[in-house]
């Protein structure tokens, strides 16, 4: 196997160009993505890029920083493992595994660990796409809110929206159950919104509606649409 050295690189030259080329006719553009490291060794047969040290891939103020990483400049693609962390604005995701898909814009990471400013999350696996700026987190997600504990099937995220988007929830905290068909969580926001035969149930006592809004901060709740309410009857007391 022959390899060259090629010290301190800038690699998206080798390798994602391809993602921009209309950027780099025109000088780096905001949707260029760019690898970084100290060192690497190119592999002229294999096409391989192998970046020693600490790599770091760069995106529209995202950064990742890996332990290492695998470049394969045939396949356009990008792999790393070992403690990986994601950072941009006030967040902070923390992975075991990095793969990255120069061709369709995205990047597949596992064991995920994340938290912002008033939430956190984790799930098994974790798919950014680049371009639109989505993440979606699949595999069993958990996003906590103020202690309130959101579980559904899939939660999508708009980098630019700064929206988490819920479907086919479960939500509790502290004696709190409550589900839904969806649920959407607005950074800064103070509310959880619950849409779709929402429903949430304390003390056996339980409020219906198509759309339930609930204050983190608080734990009032208000109901609208098709509002019902059910009255756990007191022990002694008959109810018709």
């Amino acid at each position: 196997m022959r390899r060259k050295s090629i010290g301190p690189i800038l690699l998206w030259g080798f390798f994602l160009f391809l993602l921009s080329i209309e950027g780099m006719a025109a000088g780096q553009s905001s949707s260029d993505v760019i690898l970084k490291t100290s060192s690497a060794e190119y592999d002229e047969k294999t096409g391989i890029i192998y970046a020693k040290g600490q790599s770091t891939i760069q995106w529209q103020g995202v950064t990742m920083i890996c332990p290492y990483l695998e470049v394969d400049t045939l396949k356009q693609e990008a792999k790393s493992e070992g403690e990986i962390k994601v950072v941009w604005e006030d967040k902070t995701i923390f992975s075991h595994s990095l793969f990255f898909y120069g061709k369709d814009k995205k990047v597949v990471m596992t064991d995920i660990q994340g938290k912002g400013k008033d939430f956190s999350f984790q799930t098994k696996k974790m798919d950014f796409f680049l371009s639109p700026g989505k993440i979606i987190l699949s595999g069993s997600p958990l996003l906590m809110v103020n202690n309130f504990q959101i579980r559904p099937q899939q939660i999508d995220y708009s980098l630019n929206d700064k929206k988490w988007l819920a479907s086919s929830v479960a939500i509790a905290k502290e004696g709190w159950t409550g589900q839904s068909k969806s649920a959407y969580y607005q950074e800064g926001s103070s509310f959880i919104v619950l849409e779709g035969n929402a429903t949430v149930e304390k003390n056996g006592n339980q409020l219906r509606g198509e759309k339930i809004l609930i204050d983190v901060d608080t734990g009032k709740v208000k109901v609208e649409g098709n509002v019902e309410i059910n009255i756990m009857a007191i022990e002694g007391e008959e109810t018709n």
